[in-house]
C-alpha cells in the first residue's frame, strides 16, 4: 500500500476502444476490467491538469484544465471530468479506486473483484499500479458486455515534476 501513498500529477493519457469477441465466456470481460499489467501506454499524448492524492486507505483528486474523455462517478462518459474522492482497496498489489457518490443501483454486488460501478449495462473498474516510480491508472469500461473503453493515465509523484 505504501507505494501508492503520495501526491501524483498526470503526465500522459491514452484512450483505447475495442469489442469483446462473440464467443467470450466472460473471461475476456474480466481480463479487460482488471487492466493490463504493463506500464506502457502505446499511443499516448501528454496531458496535465489532474492530480491524484492517496493517503492511507483514501484517495482524492483535483482537476484544473483537464478535458480528456473519462467516465464519471455515475458511469457516464464525459469530457468535463469532475474530481472524485473515496477509498482505495489494495488486493495483491493492485489498487482499486472506489469513489464516494456512486448511485445505490450501481453499487457492485457479488463480483469477482472490486468494480467502481455496475448498473447491469455498464461496468467500470478503476485500478492503479506502480511501475518504475510511475503510477499507472487504468479506467476500464465494458458496455453492454460488448464495447470496451480504457483510459490509461500515467502520473509522476508531485515532487518529481520539473
Amino acid at each position: 500500500m505504501s507505494e501508492f501513498v503520495g501526491s501524483w500529477d498526470l503526465i500522459r493519457y491514452a484512450h483505447t476502444v475495442g469489442e469483446i469477441p462473440n464467443e467470450d465466456d466472460g473471461s475476456a470481460i474480466h481480463a479487460w476490467l482488471q487492466g493490463s499489467d504493463k506500464g506502457s501506454l502505446g499511443s499516448d499524448t501528454e496531458r496535465t491538469g489532474l492530480q491524484l492524492s492517496i493517503e492511507g486507505e483514501s484517495f482524492s483528486e483535483q482537476v484544473s484544465a483537464f478535458s480528456s474523455l473519462m467516465f464519471d462517478v455515475e458511469g457516464v462518459q464525459v469530457n468535463d471530468y469532475q474530481p472524485m474522492s473515496g477509498k482505495i482497496l489494495v488486493i495483491n498489489g493492485l489498487g482499486f479506486l472506489m469513489p464516494e457518490g456512486v448511485p445505490e443501483y450501481a453499487l457492485p454486488i457479488n463480483v469477482a473483484f472490486p468494480l467502481r460501478y455496475d448498473d447491469g449495462d455498464t461496468k467500470v473498474c478503476d485500478t492503479v499500479r506502480v511501475f518504475d516510480d510511475v503510477l499507472v491508472r487504468q479506467l476500464s469500461v465494458v458496455t453492454d458486455e460488448l464495447y470496451l473503453d480504457r483510459m490509461t493515465l500515467l502520473y509522476y509523484r508531485g515532487q518529481d515534476i520539473a
